[in-house]
């Protein structure tokens, strides 16, 4: 069952209507108010239950570092076990919100951006102009109301099989203490791959103790524990040794990557490299080591 963040500051006849709908869909819908502090208390990935009891399970580790990149987020993960279960899908329903605080926006843009959340609008063409503008790149769908419900639940399905789907992906690990470096990374890469973050060598050995991964994106040239030393540690380790790992790096001179290529790693990336050549390098890796 997906579940759904319905934001509205008031519940209404049409609103509740929209709300039951999907519930009759096996949809699990919970409803909050235009508030940071409300909609994060559900989509915060740490959970206060069983903390410092029960093992962290294998999708524990994953986003580490996604609330606070390059601060000291994930130092001890056993501390407050993730969860991942968390409603991947939002909807805004807006009723004259003309001042809806622009803190809002701002943080479920961040949401679409680091979890992939969905972000889905309803309201009339001047709300939804007023308050999200003609366009914004971080909203799914905007509808107008009156809603056509049918065509909602339609891609309401779809988003919901593409969440699930994700279950199936290969999961590539990218670890850097850039918090730019890994947003870029994530982002071009979670559409076709379940994506976990790592801003630190320690981080990144972390999550490989409770997670499965199928390909690693090590920064060559990081502080305290640099990328070779991180690859020592990970073939060091029978669990992690076969993983395949592939070094980014910022420097595209013969000497730099004579250097990296001194420690064998399954390939390097430039970080200056076009977007479209890095996931066309990652994709190739993967469909080779199919037919292998």
């Amino acid at each position: 069952m997906s579940k759904i963040l319905f934001i509205t500051e008031k519940t209404s006849f049409i609103s509740e209507g929209i709300i039951n709908h999907l519930k009759a869909q096996n949809f699990e819908v919970i409803t909050v108010k235009p508030d940071v502090t409300a909609i994060s208390n559900h989509l915060k990935e740490t959970s206060s239950e069983n903390a410092g009891g029960d093992p962290v399970d294998a999708e524990v580790a994953a986003l580490l570092s996604q609330e606070s990149m390059g601060d000291s987020a994930g130092d001890d993960p056993t501390e407050k076990p993730l969860r991942t279960d968390f409603p991947r899908i939002l909807i805004l329903y807006l009723q004259n919100e003309e001042n809806l605080m622009v803190e809002v926006l701002g943080y479920i843009r961040d949401q679409v951006e680091d979890k992939g959340i969905r972000f889905f609008v309803i309201g009339t063409q001047d709300e939804i102009e007023t308050v999200i503008g003609k366009s914004a790149s971080y909203v799914a769908h905007a509808y107008v109301r009156p809603v056509d419900l049918q065509e909602l639940l339609k891609q309401l399905q779809k988003e919901s099989e593409a969440v699930e789907k994700l279950k199936d992906f290969k999961t590539i690990l990218i670890v850097d203490d850039d918090p730019t470096v890994l947003r870029s990374m994530k982002s071009l890469l979670a559409t076709n791959y379940k994506i976990y973050v790592a801003n630190s060598g320690m981080n990144a050995i972390t999550i490989l103790a409770k997670s499965h991964v199928d390909l690693i994106l090590l920064d060559f040239e990081m502080p305290v524990i640099n990328g070779p030393k991180v690859l020592e540690m990970i073939r060091s380790d029978p669990a992690s040794a076969n993983i395949p790992v592939m070094f980014l790096t910022a420097k595209g001179d013969k000497r730099s990557i004579m250097e990296v290529l001194r420690f064998k790693p399954e390939k390097y990336l430039l970080k200056t490299m076009m977007p479209k050549e890095i996931l066309d390098s990652i994709n190739d890796f993967f469909i080779m080591h199919a037919k292998a």
